[in-house]
């Protein structure tokens, strides 16, 4: 193969070189257009505060029904602590707060692990136009390797903060999580 058939669209052979410019050889050029960072803090945001919210609310009208006549006693008993005990909490309110409790579970499951495994994108990622997908072909995870990525997310991130700054400096603004997975995340628009 000649110098000639780099330019026109022709890959090089297997042990060749690869096309020149006028400052040298180019460097290879990513197979998809990264997310930025900040565009990953802001998806992040919207997945953990706003989406889970119906089931925050569900908590929240929980707790104002099964405290909201509640009194607290306190004992004095002349030694070194003091004992509480909270008196007529109702039942109802509870059962609301814990309803709210799995609906949060709920959500996050169907928004991390199948919607994103299906589609590539959580709702926030969508709101934000990325994407995640295997690095390999461009694919969506699948609902397996997504609740992989989740898993792992929630161990190196909660073990190391620097799991969620690695992208700043990573070439293929990758956290671990990713690495371990093989995932990229992609702007789609």
């Amino acid at each position: 193969m000649s110098d000639q058939n780099w330019g026109s669209g022709q890959p090089p052979q297997y042990g060749q070189m690869p096309p020149m410019s006028p400052q040298g050889y180019l460097p290879p050029q990513p197979a998809y257009p990264y997310a930025s960072w900040i565009s990953r803090v802001w998806a992040y945001l919207l997945d953990n505060f706003v989406v889970p919210l119906p089931g925050v609310i569900l908590m929240i009208v929980g707790a104002v029904i099964a405290f909201s006549g509640a009194e607290v006693t306190t004992y004095d008993t002349y030694d070194t602590y003091e004992s509480s005990n909270i008196d007529g909490v109702n039942g109802a309110g509870i059962a609301v707060m814990v309803v709210g409790g799995l609906a949060i579970l709920l959500i996050e499951v169907w928004n991390y692990v199948f919607r994103q495994g299906n589609t590539g994108q959580t709702l926030g990622k969508k709101w934000l136009g990325i994407s995640v997908v295997r690095e390999s072909d461009g694919v969506s995870l699948g609902p397996g390797m997504a609740l992989l990525r989740w898993i792992m997310v929630s161990i190196l991130g909660g073990a190391c903060f620097i799991n969620y700054l690695w992208p700043l400096w990573d070439a293929k603004s990758q956290c671990w999580h990713d690495m371990v997975v093989r995932s990229v995340v992609i702007r789609v628009r």
